[in-house]
């Protein structure tokens, strides 16, 4: 069994993505590079817009059309895109000047030469060294920037209205719906319904609660609403049902599938990159 240790470090102190030595005796080590800091900047929440995601993108669309219109010798399309493409591609060293050094700002006139003068059998060949810069910085920063700044980040989360009435923590409303999961799965096995009956409504209610936190990143977006309590609306009721029978078996297992539906489902999206997060704080 090998033992992972995640090593991070800041760019300068790395000349490489990862140092990887192997051991059977030690396990494996890993060391990543940590991106600037500033690059927060160009995400949300600390910008209204993902300035920095989407020039990503159009860099990649950019490319790609290039490419596609010096194939078919299309003058009038090729130099529209060309001149977006330097554009965006000198707005990185504007955004993060840290990496500067990493571009090959000195292709952008042989881009340009090509463009202006119809060399359209150059073009991509241009295009494939320039590329190289781009993944330079994305095998070493790609992953851990989209850890960093594109997952949410739930442990200093306070929730408006917690199960009290009162503000609550994110993490204590978490400890609270498992416990309420728990406390239900427990009266079953031990063949307390009425109790575990009685336990649904405030667990109904923290589900409620934890719904409402969802808009703060899925803004205009019902689905993850939609997720919880439209999966707990249903299956809680069921759960009642079971209970009301003393059907120990089948209120296990509708228990148990509310807790992969509702529970499970937001965890496999969310928790693993919030974990992860905390190594950065």
């Amino acid at each position: 069994m090998f033992r992972l240790l995640i090593i991070l470090t800041s760019a300068a102190a790395v000349m490489s993505l990862s140092t990887l030595s192997m051991a059977a005796e030690t396990g494996r080590t890993i060391t990543l590079k940590k991106p600037p800091e500033i690059l927060a900047k160009w995400y949300k929440p600390a910008n209204k817009r993902q300035v920095w995601l989407h020039t990503m993108f159009r860099l990649r669309r950019e490319i790609l059309a290039m490419n596609d219109y010096s194939a078919k010798g299309q003058q009038p399309e090729l130099e529209k895109w060309s001149q977006k493409f330097i554009k965006d591609y000198k707005s990185i060293a504007e955004m993060v000047p840290q990496w500067e050094e990493f571009l090959y700002l000195d292709k952008l006139s042989d881009l340009e030469n090509a463009v202006k003068n119809r060399d359209y059998s150059s073009i991509s060949p241009i295009l494939k060294k320039i590329s190289k810069s781009c993944m330079h910085c994305h095998d070493d920063y790609q992953t851990l920037a989209t850890l960093m700044f594109r997952s949410p980040k739930f442990n200093n989360k306070i929730i408006s209205e917690g199960f009290s009435g009162e503000k609550i923590a994110y993490d204590d409303l978490m400890i609270e719906l498992s416990n309420s999961v728990n406390r239900i799965n427990i009266a079953i096995k031990d063949g307390y319904y009425s109790a575990a009956s009685e336990l649904i409504e405030p667990l109904e209610q923290q589900l409620e609660h934890l719904s409402s936190s969802c808009g703060d990143c899925h803004q205009e977006d019902e689905v993850p609403v939609e997720r919880i309590m439209g999966a707990s609306n249903s299956l809680l009721p069921e759960l009642a049902e079971q209970l009301e029978l003393k059907d120990q078996k089948q209120s296990g297992r509708k228990l148990g599938e509310f807790a992969v539906k509702v529970c499970a489902k937001c965890h496999s999206i969310h928790r693993l990159p919030s974990d992860l997060n905390l190594i950065f704080d």
